[in-house]
């Protein structure tokens, strides 16, 4: 009988442990990070391990950031808001441009809009009309819970429909950087008829891998039986199941052309996932870059003629 009521205790102090763990990674992972900012601020660069690629990388933004100011100083923008069927107000950045090209830039993880605007710089010059939403729970848009890509593709789809409200006739192109990354891929698998192209910068294969790694990677923990928890408190809190929640599905099912563009140096969203979304992809036209010494989401600020070359013939070869 001792032992009976002694291992009752080891399995409720496993149980309570695992809820805690869970509880504390759910918490860390999903629930918003950062206070509604209306300034425009240009991306900080963390220091590289080679100073030499640091001291590139500045010199980049730089002239990255000129770009962005130059797009703020020069056109007007608009900031639309749509509401969601749960109820949140998202917001977003709109720089209006002639003829039926549009251009939707999609933000990482506890980022905003903020991140997208040289992107939004370059694309505008381009002839694009340009849309940097802020994602559910980020920058000055509404939520609690962050969608990790999974609601925020649903997202994506109102934005989508607001400008073909706008323009019925819209050719829409999106890129996503990381959990932007993600997210357009993610809705890749809508086959949505104004969308002509899908742009993946470092985005996951899906949300449990990333979690998988990120629990490990930071807490040293596997993902039996603590995500496990977090996966039933994440479905009970924020409405998405995060082992559905999966970029490869979607690509699976997407006839669109897509370029996936990653870091030989990512250590966050490791390269080798970019490599399995390229191959998931078995329908429409693909390509595939590998920014070498690019740590995560850094190919743009590392090379960004290469960057924006390689997303410039892209759009061109698909017309």
């Amino acid at each position: 009988m001792a032992v009976i009521i002694a291992l009752l205790i080891i399995l409720l102090f496993a149980i309570v442990a695992t809820y805690a763990v869970g509880s504390f990674f759910m918490s860390v992972a999903i629930i918003r990070k950062e206070k509604p900012s209306d300034d425009f601020v240009p991306p900080a660069e963390k220091a590289a391990k080679d100073d030499a690629i640091s001291e590139k990388i500045k010199k980049n933004l730089e002239r990255l950031d000129e770009l962005a100011r130059k797009l703020h100083a020069e056109v007007h923008d608009e900031e639309p808001e749509i509401t969601t069927p749960d109820g949140l107000t998202l917001r977003a950045s709109f720089f209006p441009n002639k003829g039926n090209r549009y251009a939707i830039l999609v933000h990482g993880y506890t980022g905003s809009r903020k991140e997208m605007q040289s992107k939004a710089a370059i694309f505008h010059s381009w002839g694009y009309s340009v849309l940097t939403p802020d994602n559910r729970a980020h920058g000055r848009s509404d939520g609690r819970y962050i969608g990790m890509g999974w609601l925020d593709k649903d997202d994506i789809a109102l934005w989508i429909e607001w400008i073909r409200k706008r323009n019925a006739e819209a050719e829409i192109v999106l890129l996503g950087v990381s959990m932007g990354g993600a997210t357009v891929m993610m809705a890749s698998g809508s086959n949505d008829r104004n969308v002509k192209a899908i742009i993946d910068d470092c985005g996951y294969t899906s949300v449990w891998d990333i979690f998988v790694d990120e629990l490990h990677s930071l807490y040293h923990l596997p993902a039996f039986p603590v995500l496990e928890m977090c996966r039933i408190m994440i479905r009970f809190k924020a409405g998405y199941d995060i082992k559905k929640a999966s970029s490869l599905t979607e690509i699976r099912r997407s006839t669109m052309p897509m370029l996936f563009i990653h870091g030989s140096d990512d250590h966050f969203v490791r390269t080798e996932m970019a490599h399995r979304c390229y191959d998931a992809k078995t329908e429409g036209y693909k390509e595939l870059l590998i920014v070498e010494g690019a740590a995560h989401a850094r190919s743009e600020s590392l090379e960004p003629e290469l960057y924006f070359e390689t997303i410039r013939k892209f759009l061109e070869k698909i017309g």
